[in-house]
């Protein structure tokens, strides 16, 4: 490689023409050639268990009894924040008052 003129602008170790790297690990194997057996089987018996449990009386009625005490624990927790929200508003309003008649 020449070197210009100008040695500021020279710089040894760019190539324009060197060649890349060339990756030497071998291509991965795609995902549905590599594991569809066994992902085959294990859908299967996953689809099997879900169908049987949701099939099955009592675990219905315990999901059914969970989700029932569940959705209680959620509006007993939402009447508590209104009133807790309206203790507060209250307490504003009540403030408000004061200070106005303060004035």
């Amino acid at each position: 490689m020449k070197q210009p003129n100008n040695p500021y602008y020279y710089n040894p170790y760019y190539m324009p023409y060197a060649p890349y790297p060339v990756d030497q690990t071998p291509p991965q194997q795609p995902y549905r050639t590599d594991n569809s057996r066994a992902h085959l089987i294990t859908g299967i018996v996953a689809g099997a268990a879900i169908a049987y449990l949701l099939s099955n009386r009592n675990v219905q009625q315990s999901i059914s009894s969970t989700a029932n005490k569940a959705w209680g624990a959620v509006r007993g927790e939402v009447e508590e924040l209104k009133e807790r929200l309206a203790d507060v508003q209250a307490e504003l309003d009540y403030y408000r008052d004061k200070d106005q008649d303060s004035e």
